[in-house]
């Protein structure tokens, strides 16, 4: 198939694994910006909503968004088989795509050393906290992704590649210099996207999860912290948000660096469908994240009732069910 060859000769079962994981990326497209935007709305809507946990949640919440906005670019790529919108906007998706994807790691990760902290030495680390912190420390994070990105941004360019065994007019990252030795480039960029976008912050939250749950579950901690059934019921919270994160991060962004991994190591051919249907599930991650950061915690449900139900806000004090108590040692474990 040359670069001008329209979809509509591609195979019945091409049309019909594109077609299907159109419909998977869309869907998970429009879940995503629906939910990422809710959440930091509700964020700056409610005053209350304004803690530090919640910084890291607004700027993971803006990480995914910007990602689900290059979204339908990916969706139609695969969707017809070539890239078809220029150098210029290769360039850009290239940048906005890995830059949002290296932050998005970077800030769950600080946001897990953040509670990780708080376990260990939660007076110490309270009275370190601040708004202000936080945000300079997600703003870190933003400029460390985007030298993450540096050998993405620089390097697109509009090739003319063969996929599947038919040509194809495809975004590729690579110097220009490199047109004589394509492949080593492009295995050398599989590499390093996962290793550093993956397996490290993979490595990274999963010792945390560990740590803190192994603290969570000392009896004497709870006593001491917040006592007894009230600290059993932060252990069992955290337990589960541990596990929806560390499996949900696995199972949505795992398969497509399982994919770019043995690409690179090894001679196995991997179809264009398999590259195609690991990316569409990736976009699942950024859609998921509003329901495991967000809708998971007490006050966010408050405030999403509040929203739509138009509850009117409780004279005095904060939210019933509100972990927030400044007398509570866990009141930052979980996500407010």
């Amino acid at each position: 198939m040359s670069a001008s060859t329209p979809s509509w000769h591609l195979s019945l079962r091409e049309r019909v694994l594109r077609n299907a994981g159109t419909a998977v990326g869309s869907v998970f497209t429009a879940v995503g910006i629906a939910g990422n935007i809710l959440v930091m709305f509700i964020i700056l809507r409610f005053p209350r909503m304004r803690t530090v946990p919640n910084v890291y949640l607004f700027c993971i919440a803006f990480s995914d968004l910007v990602i689900l906005t290059v979204a339908p670019i990916i969706i139609h790529f695969y969707r017809v088989g070539r890239w078809i919108f220029g150098p210029g906007a290769c360039e850009a998706e290239s940048c906005i795509k890995f830059t949002s994807v290296f932050a998005s790691f970077f800030l769950v990760s600080a946001f897990n050393v953040e509670r990780y902290q708080v376990i260990m030495h939660p007076l110490e680390t309270r009275h370190r906290q601040s708004l202000r912190k936080a945000a300079l420390i997600c703003l870190s994070m933003f400029l460390l992704a985007l030298v993450a990105n540096l050998p993405f941004c620089v390097t697109s360019i509009v090739v003319e590649a063969v996929v599947d065994g038919r040509n194809a007019t495809v975004c590729r990252y690579f110097w220009p210099e490199w047109n004589s030795v394509p492949e080593h480039a492009q295995k050398a960029r599989r590499l390093y996207l996962t290793s550093l976008g993956f397996l490290l912050p993979l490595c990274l939250n999963f010792t945390l999860y560990v740590l803190i749950i192994r603290k969570l579950r000392d009896q004497d901690a709870f006593r001491s912290a917040a006592g007894g059934q009230r600290g059993k019921e932060s252990a069992t919270a955290v337990t589960k948000m541990a596990a929806f994160v560390t499996a949900t991060f696995i199972v949505c962004t795992g398969p497509y660096h399982m994919y770019n991994f043995i690409s690179a190591v090894s001679d196995i051919h991997l179809s264009e469908f398999v590259g195609m249907w690991t990316k569409q599930l990736a976009l699942g991650n950024s859609a998921l994240d509003p329901i495991i950061y967000a809708l998971m915690g007490t006050n966010f449900r408050e405030c999403i009732k509040q929203l739509f139900c138009r509850r009117r806000p409780q004279a005095k004090g904060r939210p019933k069910g509100s972990r927030n108590e400044p007398d509570s040692g866990y009141a930052m474990v979980e996500i407010e």
